[in-house]
């Protein structure tokens, strides 16, 4: 056995399942992206199965679906925005929602690689998250009460110098929240995991291993809950962001 395969960090590399290659440009299949389209088709298949042929009386499948959805419009989208502005937007927090959280699950399959813990995945989404802000504050807004985010009518002329870095700063810094909450717990609780099974293989001792399996076990299932929150504050913190942009007038 190599050194490597003992590595901790192991499960984060990014490995080419197929390789593609067209001039420069490396359109390689990666066992994150192979993971993340999993999440997607698995997620979307129960989905699918649960909501099909759908009854105005719902059935028990029917129910869970329709649970789901009202929890995200009501308890997140609506509490956040409002209802008028929040039947624009919950589409899209939906639908990060159930992204995040089938990312969040999908590597506690043994073999899959959890999307999630890739930093540059909920760095795309955080980047996903400031465009719309920005651009939707815009929209609503108009460039005058766009330009006031950062420039308050309440603030001293004299002051905007030390004003406007520090809103600017802060615009960039709640997505970059969301970068870092998202990528960090997903990281941190695979890691516990996988330096508990490493113990295993290190030391070969069956006493480690009765110690060290039931708590991996433990683990597991508190990551399938965090995996969960962490889903859900993101889609809260989304939907509290944008609700601040395109509720703020001139």
């Amino acid at each position: 056995m190599n050194e490597r395969s003992l590595e901790v960090l192991e499960h984060f590399y990014q490995k080419v399942i197929i390789p593609i290659k067209l001039g420069s440009l490396d359109l390689s299949v990666t066992n994150l992206t192979l993971s993340m389209f999993a999440a997607a088709f698995v997620f979307l298949g129960i989905l699918i199965f649960l909501a099909y042929r759908p009854k105005i009386v719902p059935s028990k499948k029917q129910t869970i679906v329709e649970w789901l959805i009202s929890f995200i419009k009501r308890y997140i989208v609506y509490n956040m925005m409002g209802r008028e502005e929040g039947k624009k937007w919950w589409p899209l927090i939906t639908g990060l929602f159930i992204f995040i959280l089938a990312n969040n699950l999908i590597g506690i399959i043994p073999g899959a690689y959890t999307p999630t813990a890739n930093p540059l995945v909920p760095l795309v989404l955080a980047v996903i998250i400031f465009l719309t802000v920005q651009v939707s504050d815009l929209v609503k807004n108009g460039i005058r009460g766009y330009v006031r985010t950062f420039a308050p009518r309440s603030v001293p002329a004299w002051m905007y110098v030390i004003v406007f870095p520090i809103e600017v700063v802060s615009a960039i810094a709640k997505p970059f929240s969301l970068f870092i909450r998202l990528a960090a717990n997903m990281i941190a609780g695979h890691i516990i995991i996988y330096v508990l099974l490493g113990l295993i293989i290190y030391f070969k001792n069956y006493f480690i291993a009765i110690a060290a399996v039931p708590f991996s076990v433990i683990m597991t299932i508190f990551e399938i809950f965090v995996g969960a929150i962490q889903a859900y504050i993101f889609a809260v913190l989304a939907s509290m962001y944008i609700g601040e942009a395109v509720s703020k007038k001139d």
